[in-house]
């Protein structure tokens, strides 16, 4: 999946030194709403304004963080975005009380601190970082170990699962990438928890709604089931791959958003992809933000003892996944 790219405008940012030059006074620097300063020493213009690439899928507050980003990076060299910040940015599953407008930056720089409102300032030691839609941010390896000390398990699994999987576009980084570099670390803070949600990182993951309904079965003692199971369906005359499955029962998981309801050509691709699944006997059992848990844990398992009483040889429980 490629990553689609927008040039969306920005209002264009300008240091308090350069205001003169710019013919801007005093007066208009202070009391000017056009001129609101966006941190110490860094204004912005809002009827001047700029191109920046950014993803199709950013909103307001990501161009609002982004700009306050690209502001303090102009004063304060060797400084890139971190934590909840470059998550934000990176576009990765954050809980709701990790959603503000607070600043988390990392600078690389162990002699200097830095303090401005509005913003988290921590200094490490080791560069980490690069340039992603031209923002100075840490590395995804980074970032994930950031987050490790703020989240749980599971939300550390959502968030691995979105860097190495599809999200917004193609994977930040490889499961084995994200893997050996955490494992070469000597020093890790909350390493069991580190490596408890390293262990049930999957790639090729689409949505947050996939990940949380993997972990659901898990937690609920199923059989993990597996990521986008291939099926050739001559039907179609190809493979498909639903959400998630249990290729030994012929049992699929999908996941409907609001997405699959309100695009007709979304609506249209799921009754043909189900229909062919079904033709190769599969059976699918939709899933909503409205499901009954426990009424679709029981079909699950009734799913199986059925599978269990006709071929006798599967097993339930466990929270392994099926081989």
């Amino acid at each position: 999946m490629d990553i689609h790219i927008e040039h969306r405008k920005y209002p264009s940012l300008f240091r308090t030194s350069e205001a003169q030059e710019r013919g801007i006074s005093q007066h208009h620097l202070r009391y000017d709403p056009r001129f609101r300063a966006i941190t110490d020493g860094v204004h912005r213009d809002e009827l001047t304004l700029v191109e920046h690439p950014t993803p199709n899928w950013a909103g307001d507050e990501w161009m609002e963080e982004s700009l306050k980003l690209r502001a303090v990076a102009m004063v304060v060299p060797e400084i890139a975005a971190g934590g909840t910040s470059a998550a934000r940015l990176f576009g990765l599953p954050l809980p709701n009380r990790m959603q503000n407008d607070h600043l988390h930056l990392v600078i690389f720089d162990l002699n200097r601190k830095v303090s401005r409102k509005g913003m988290t300032v921590r200094r490490h030691g080791i560069l980490e970082a690069g340039y992603w839609f031209e923002l100075p941010m840490c590395s995804p390896v980074s970032v994930f170990l950031d987050l490790a000390e703020v989240m749980t398990r599971d939300e550390l699994i959502a968030v691995g699962d979105a860097i190495v999987g599809n999200w917004h576009g193609p994977p930040l980084c490889s499961l084995e990438f994200l893997q050996t570099k955490i494992s070469a670390r000597r020093y890790l803070r909350n390493r069991g928890r580190v490596e408890a949600a390293l262990s049930m990182i999957r790639e090729t993951v689409d949505s947050p709604q996939e990940t949380a309904l993997r972990l659901w079965a898990v937690n609920c003692g199923l059989p993990e089931p597996i990521v986008h199971p291939q099926v050739f369906c001559p039907l179609l005359n190809r493979t498909v791959e639903p959400d998630l499955g249990y290729p030994q029962v012929m049992l699929a998981l999908e996941y409907e958003g609001d997405h699959h309801r309100t695009s007709k050509s979304q609506w249209t691709s799921d009754i043909t992809r189900d229909e062919a699944l079904r033709q190769q006997g599969w059976v699918i059992m939709k899933v909503t933000s409205r499901t009954n848990w426990i009424l679709l844990e029981r079909k699950i398992r009734n799913h199986f003892e059925q599978k269990l009483k006709s071929e006798h040889k599967w097993l339930l429980g466990g929270g392994a996944p099926l081989e």
